[in-house]
């Protein structure tokens, strides 16, 4: 668990700092949209007011404008304690030092922590599922105190507290102006049974086997959902199940819709009578609650006709969502669903799985779906360094009506509960930044709780007798990461452009990391985002802002920068430096300059854009005054900026460096700049297309020694393990070109069981890079483990099935990888093949060639929930190794070290 830090800064006009009502003057985005939220909310609030003095809890309020919420999500066990007394029911299912039982945390501690959570400017909360869960799963040897594992969905789980207590947070919140979001789960139940020795789907009745040690219950308890014996003829021909088993292959449609994700018994929704049930299950809590929106788990396992009959049904008896929630006053309950899919990189086949969820007009289904895809691509460009350009793509793919017809409703978020937190693998300031970009677009922003204490652990507890808190309550207010959240906050909810302007990309960096600069804006104000992803100062220059010249910018977010712009130069472009990790945001206003051309002018007569050049290239041109300083900025870095020599004549000569780049086809730029005037030329961008000139190594490692240094290590005894040999490598393969460096790992065997993002799972690999003429380190954080001798690693990398992340020695230590890095690595798998492959890029390890350098890489596997390799004992389990002690190294097998060498002359 991360402790606060403090370190965490962030500069804002006091204009930012206040509330909309003291700052409205500066930002005069009402457009009609925006006037007519600003009434509903008011007539909310005076609905509120004129409620709160009646008799019994406020449970039913009218909806609000969603896009100009903020959601904070709570999940409800790990959150606060606030009934000690329904901690522990005698199950055995509680005990706060297991990441694998219930903490304690209940409906009552969200209640007590309604001030944090409106301190730092969130205006409604997510609650996981608050319905009666299966405590313990002895064949998963795990609990449900996350909530997704349903045995009645019309009742609050003991733990949590009781209906009175779930309605007291309705009130409670209601009467601050809040709002109450309940996660629900259609497509299954708890796992109440299985087929051990294996499934006939021919015949599911046979070696069916019912769950009989599960706690509190071995069956649901609601009817029809009671109905889960396949051996009873009745509760068979009753198909209120698939009776079906685990899905092993996500491309299946039918295995997607039909058979169980996590051994979690699949519901049949297509049978009417389960249709009803959910109805009236899910119903009953907008009516006896208050319930203001649903957020819907497993979205895609489910058939789409059923999303529109829950939702949209208009059976007498059990009417769909929407017309529940309208009869409770409630005409924009908001529905969106987890759909979890991602695109690579300049595609959108993960938005288009999404965006079928919200149906059409003649079928409608989901109000929206969770911004997966945007996600993946905040992690991989903002906190893993990949070029800007691909977040242009993503970034106009959320905001496209022809695939998100309203993006104002996605919600969107950088952590969330199922997923390592953005921290495990960025460091501080791609977070600082994450955090910027997510309050700056379109989208109902996210915030999972232990964001803004800058968690690391994605289920760490918020108080302090949970798991993994170390004794120690989260609630810091005063927290810098709390803070920064705040301000951000208030400064998008105090400017309406910021949450209701259109949005366009200005400038990316299609080379890695670098600038990414975007517009907001309505009729009536206008605001830019400028981010420098990478960790170099970087030049910003001849963007088009499409703002009047002359136009004064108030910086209203201001990180790391010393100077922050405060004008739109000649011809509405903007020219700046951006230091590293800087970020600004800057609110156009009304005061205007006139201006006209400086007296350093810059010209370039070398064709360069559009050019694609294959060896180093001279480039001409002058410069007036001819005493004037030039550099040549390459990919926008300052850092590695040339001086140019200039003639008496004012004329140039200066040499583009195309060895220095990878090989291949890549996208450059260059500019020419006078630091001293602040004036620059066009940003000029081409391709370099060079071939690999470098070293092929193989290195053969034995079959079947994935066993571990002693020879007895077991893999996981869950069935998804079965037969596996998914950590053996038997072969790499390394191409150290000039400035690219490619492994290739063959593996005995590779798995997509749980539908990885990366491509590939049930291996996690540790690779090590011991650097010439550097000290390094031997200690192997995390994996319990030294280098081979003579070994000392400089920079690691991790890679498992939804991480790829670099760090560096900084604050490495036995529990700490080290400090993230950009330099997020290709992975390239072919599953045919076993193969995966990483490719790595020497300017981001701050070499100039890979020559020297050593490698040497390890397997194990992750538990990306828990933020921890998977642990080892001399028994193993369903989820830990086996045949070790708890101390012993986690390394399953290893290859190298390997040397590069340095070519003889």
């Amino acid at each position: 668990m991360r402790t606060p830090n403090r370190s965490l800064t962030l500069v804002l006009t006091a204009c930012a700092a206040l509330a909309l009502a003291a700052c409205g003057d500066d930002d005069k985005a009402t457009t009609d949209t925006a006037a007519d939220a600003d009434a509903t909310d008011a007539d909310v609030a005076e609905d509120t007011a004129d409620d709160t003095a009646a008799p019994g809890p406020l449970l039913h309020v009218p909806s609000p404008e969603w896009r100009d919420q903020v959601i904070y999500f709570v999940m409800t066990d790990r959150f606060a304690n606030g009934d000690p007394q329904n901690d522990d029911q005698g199950a055995g299912e509680h005990d706060p030092t297991s990441a694998a039982k219930y903490s304690g945390g209940d409906l009552q501690g969200v209640i007590d922590h309604l001030d944090y959570i409106q301190t730092l400017g969130a205006t409604a909360v997510w609650i996981t599922p608050p319905v009666a869960n299966q405590w313990w799963d002895p064949l998963a040897q795990f609990s449900g105190y996350h909530g997704y594992w349903g045995r009645n969905f019309k009742a609050v789980d003991e733990h949590y507290g009781t209906l009175e207590t779930y309605q007291a947070l309705s009130d409670a919140l209601h009467r601050r102006g809040m709002y109450l979001i309940q996660d629900i789960v259609p497509n299954h139940t708890g796992n109440f049974f299985t087929w051990p020795d294996g499934y006939d789907p021919e015949d599911p009745q046979a070696g069916f086997t019912l769950n009989t040690g599960s706690l509190p219950t071995a069956a649901p308890e609601q009817a029809p959902f009671d109905q889960n014996d396949a051996t009873d003829p009745d509760d068979f021909a009753a198909a209120i199940y698939h009776w079906t088993p685990l899905i092993s292959d996500f491309n299946d449609p039918v295995q997607e819709k039909t058979w169980e994700i996590s051994d979690l018994d699949d519901l049949n929704t297509e049978n009417p009578v389960v249709r009803d049930a959910l109805r009236d299950s899910y119903g009953y809590w907008i009516r006896e609650v208050g319930v203001d929106g649903f957020r819907i788990d497993t979205v895609k396992f489910v058939d789409h006709p059923f999303w529109n009959d829950f939702l949209h049904g208009t059976d007498e008896t059990t009417p769909g969502i929407e017309a529940v929630a309208k009869a409770t006053g409630r005409d924009g309950f908001l529905t969106f669903g987890e759909v979890y899919e991602v695109s690579d990189p300049g595609d959108d086949a993960g938005e288009l799985k999404c965006v079928s969820y919200l149906g059409t007009a003649a079928a409608p289904e989901l109000d929206a779906v969770l911004g997966f895809p945007l996600y993946e691509e905040i992690k991989r460009v903002i906190g893993g360094g990949d070029p800007t350009t691909q977040l242009t793509y993503r970034l106009g793919l959320a905001n496209d009506p022809s695939h998100f017809p309203d993006p104002g409703l996605t919600p969107n978020f950088i952590d969330n509960h199922d997923v390592q937190r953005f921290l495990a693998g960025a460091n501080e300031g791609a977070f600082r930044q994450a955090l910027v970009f997510l309050m700056t677009i379109p989208g109902i922003p996210v915030i999972y709780q232990g964001t803004e204490q800058a968690f690391v652990e994605t289920r760490t507890a918020m108080f302090a007798g949970g798991w993994g808190a170390d004794g120690v309550d989260h609630f810091d207010t005063d927290s810098a990461p709390f803070v920064f959240l705040k301000d951000l906050i208030a400064t998008r909810t105090g400017h309406p452009v910021l949450a209701r302007g259109d949005v366009t990309v200005l400038r990316d960096a299609p080379f890695g990391p670098g600038a990414f600069v975007y517009r907001r804006q309505t009729d009536s104000a206008t605001a830019l985002v400028l981010l420098n992803t990478s960790e170099h100062a970087i030049l910003v220059n001849d963007v088009d802002t499409g703002i009047a010249e002359g136009t004064h910018l108030d910086a209203l977010v201001n990180v790391g920068v010393d100077a922050p712009v405060g004008r739109v130069e000649l011809g509405g472009r903007l020219l700046t430096e951006l230091p590293a990790r800087g970020a600004l945001v800057l609110l156009a206003n009304d005061q205007v300059d006139a201006i006209g051309p400086g007296e350093v002018a810059i010209t370039v007569d070398t064709p360069i854009s559009g050019e694609t050049f294959s060896e180093n290239t001279d480039v001409t041109g002058s410069v007036t005054p001819t005493d004037t300083a030039l550099l040549m900025v390459v990919d926008d870095k300052l850092e590695s900026a040339t001086a140019v020599t200039v003639a008496t004549d004012g004329s140039f000569t200066a040499t583009l460096p195309v060895d220095t780049f990878p090989y291949g086809d890549t996208t450059h730029t260059v500019t020419f700049y006078a630091q001293d005037a602040g004036v620059a030329s066009q940003r000029y961008v081409f391709t370099s297309s060079t071939v690999f000139d470098g070293q092929i190594l193989e290195v053969d490692d034995p079959v079947d020694d994935d066993s571990g240094p002693t020879g007895a290590y077991t893999y996981p005894q869950d069935t998804t393990f079965a037969g596996d040999a998914t950590m053996d490598v038997t072969k790499l393969v390394i191409e150290a070109g000039a400035t690219t460096l490619r492994l290739r790992f063959t593996m005995a065997a590779t798995s997509i069981v749980w539908n990885p993002s990366n491509g590939f799972d049930h291996v996690a690999f540790t690779i090590y890079f011991d650097l010439p003429d550097s000290e390094g380190l031997t200690l192997l954080p995390k994996i319990q483990a030294t280098a081979p001798d003579g070994f000392a690693w400089d920079f690691t990398h991790f890679a498992f099935g939804w991480t790829n992340t670099v760090y560096n020695t900084a604050d490495a230590s036995e529990t700490k990888w080290g400090t993230g890095v950009p330099g997020r690595p290709v992975i390239t798998v072919d599953l045919a093949a076993n193969t995966i492959s990483f490719e790595y890029d020497a300017a981001r390890f701050g070499l100039t060639t890979w020559e020297g350098v050593s490698v040497y890489a390890t397997t194990w596997d992750f538990d990306g929930i828990d933020n921890v390799y998977r642990a080892l004992s001399p028994d193993g389990g369903p989820w830990a190794m086996g045949g070790g002690e708890a101390t012993d190294p986690l390394i399953m097998d290893d290859v190298g070290p390997v040397l590069i060498p340095v070519p003889s002359d």
